[in-house]
């Protein structure tokens, strides 16, 4: 029933979304959050609230613009899943604003593929990247995912793969410039903060989230990618950046200093697309229901252990 309700894209699949999420938001915020209940707590939550919907917002525009789906609402729900599943991605504020100015990035990244306006994406996906990596600095990583798409768009020439390294380092460089104005410059700094200690996922709360998402990736990568290179259409130029940036976002979580789930927000972006474009494939519908639902199943586990 799940599936072929969201089967379609209708505004009632959205809203229900969008209802699930501020129910969810609420839960963990007032589970995992230490707080005093006052205005300040209230203030910054709906400000994170909102951030939170453009992030949705964002997702479902770059997947509809980029034509990374058919026309179905399984990527929304599947990403919206995925926060529910690893709750503490929702109260990360810093990952939340580093993954946003990655969402803007990845809008101009993947929307190469048109030839239109090539260098001023270029130089728009290099910029925002620049931002998130002040915010977090392992985020200079995406900055592969644009040389990438350059490679896979067909768009090497000198200049274009010069043109991302200026608006990388533009904000960089006013952020600088800025500190320097304000005689703070020894504040300039950008440190790599990397853990490998693993324990917190012998966690049930983690372990099972994490084996569920990897290993529903694992099932679905190969059958989908098989059947998109057998047919002859542009889409496999973006499953193939997909695929890239999937695995950027898994080298960035290894090492990530924060290992409490909510390093895994930077999987849900292609993850989620993979998985749809899975779920699209499948021919048989109780396959289908049988896979959504479990994903459902354990996103509420976080939630009652």
């Amino acid at each position: 029933m799940i599936a072929k309700f969201f089967n379609k894209t209708k505004p009632i699949n959205t809203l229900i979304e969008l209802v699930f999420l501020i129910v969810i938001y609420t839960i963990a915020t007032f589970k995992l959050v230490e707080y005093d209940l006052n205005f300040q707590f209230i203030l910054e939550r709906t400000v994170i609230f909102v951030l939170l919907l453009f992030t949705v917002f964002a997702v479902n525009f770059i997947i509809r613009k980029n034509g990374l789906t058919k026309n179905n609402s399984y990527t929304l729900l599947l990403f919206i899943l995925c926060i529910t599943i690893f709750p503490f991605s929702i109260i990360n504020n810093i990952l939340l604003i580093t993954h946003f100015f990655l969402l803007l990035a990845y809008r101009r990244i993947y929307s190469l593929r048109t030839g239109k306006d090539t260098k001023e994406k270029l130089f728009d996906s290099g910029f925002w990247i620049g931002i998130a990596t002040l915010i977090y600095p392992w985020s200079f990583a995406y900055m592969v995912l644009i040389y990438m798409a350059i490679y896979i768009f067909n768009k090497r020439t000198f200049r274009n793969v010069l043109i991302p390294l200026i608006g990388f380092f533009t904000p960089i460089l006013l952020y600088g410039v800025y500190l320097l104005a304000m005689d703070d410059f020894n504040n300039f700094q950008l440190h790599l903060k990397y853990s490998f200690q693993f324990l917190n996922y012998n966690s049930l709360k983690l372990v099972i989230p994490i084996a569920l998402i990897l290993g529903y990736l694992l099932w679905v990568i190969f059958p989908t990618t098989a059947k998109i290179i057998a047919v002859n259409n542009e889409f496999r130029t973006s499953w193939f950046l997909l695929l890239v940036h999937l695995l950027i976002g898994i080298l960035i979580i290894i090492p990530s200093p924060v290992k409490d789930g909510s390093e895994f927000l930077f999987l849900f972006f292609p993850a989620s697309i993979i998985l749809a474009n899975y779920i699209q494939i499948i021919e048989e519908r109780w396959f289908k229901e049988v896979f959504l639902y479990l994903f459902l199943f354990i996103a509420i586990i976080p939630f009652v252990i």
